[in-house]
């Protein structure tokens, strides 16, 4: 319980492990189904679709990313209708579906343009109803207030740090693979990254983050997190008591007294502008 700072991050106890766990993991997950890689190279994929034409080609891109803008807010909306986890779950079932089709219509040498239109449209679509913004969601409402903002920032370099291997190897693997085979990794993907959230991922709607902490804490049979988060709040408070003795008391000012004060300013002031 004495321990803080990057040392409940670097070295968790079960509780904060688990926390981690979860809120590390969706970060991750969410670059690991291939999200940024895809976008980066989506008028590559849409050329290897059969689709040539420079205006074709730029009508599709906006059209993905106008569809992809309106299912964020959607599933923005949706978060606090429906709950996390099945949004979750709705997200990563319909992207790996999305993405079997696009392995299907790529396998052999002949491709449909408008089935790797639709297939990469249901991609993005379903990404942005659940795992888009959802990724960003889990881990701030996981993370207890003793740990909150150095396990954001580590969720948040971790998530960069896969788009990056992702986005760097893209090409390569599927040139390696061919484009069926990769797609198809990705789906594998993202149904390691669903039973992930199965096991792994807490409902959050409704839940306050002491009710987070304390749901950690039960789990794992560690109550080390409520002592950390004590801690912190018997430090704030001492914090505050001792400001507040070492600050001279005055009489506090409400809008009233002060429009009050104003007033008489203002006809001292015409007072003495008449008898100038």
């Amino acid at each position: 319980a004495g321990r803080g700072g990057w040392d409940m991050v670097l070295f968790p106890s079960p509780s904060v492990k688990r926390m981690l766990i979860a809120g590390l993991g969706i970060a991750m997950a969410q670059q690991a189904v291939g999200i940024d890689a895809i976008q980066y190279f989506l008028l590559y994929i849409i050329e290897e679709a059969g689709v040539m034409d420079r205006s074709a080609q730029t009508g599709i891109l906006i059209a993905l990313g106008l569809m992809k803008l309106v299912f964020i807010i959607v599933g923005g909306k949706l978060f606090d209708r429906r709950g996390r986890r099945p949004l979750f779950f709705v997200s990563l079932c319909g992207m790996t579906a999305a993405l079997l089709l696009l392995s299907i219509n790529f396998f052999g040498e002949s491709h449909s343009s408008g089935l790797a239109i639709f297939g990469l449209a249901a991609y993005l679509s379903f990404f942005s109803v659940g795992m888009g913004p959802g990724a960003w969601l889990i881990p701030s409402e996981v993370f207890a207030n003793a740990i909150r903002a150095k396990a954001m920032s580590v969720a948040t370099f971790l998530n960069r740090v896969v788009a990056t291997l992702m986005t760097s190897t893209f090409l390569s693997t599927a040139n390696a693979m061919s484009w069926a085979g990769f797609f198809f990794l990705l789906s594998v993907i993202c149904v390691i990254v669903l039973a992930f959230v199965y096991f792994y991922l807490p409902e959050t709607k409704g839940r306050s983050l002491e009710d987070m902490s304390l749901y950690f804490a039960e789990i794992t049979g560690d109550r080390s997190i409520l002592e950390a988060e004590a801690k912190m709040a018997r430090e704030r408070e001492a914090r505050f008591h001792a400001e507040n003795a070492s600050t001279p008391s005055f009489e506090p000012v409400t809008v009233r007294s002060q429009q009050i004060r104003n007033a008489e300013a203002l006809k001292e002031a015409k007072v003495t502008g008449t008898m100038a």
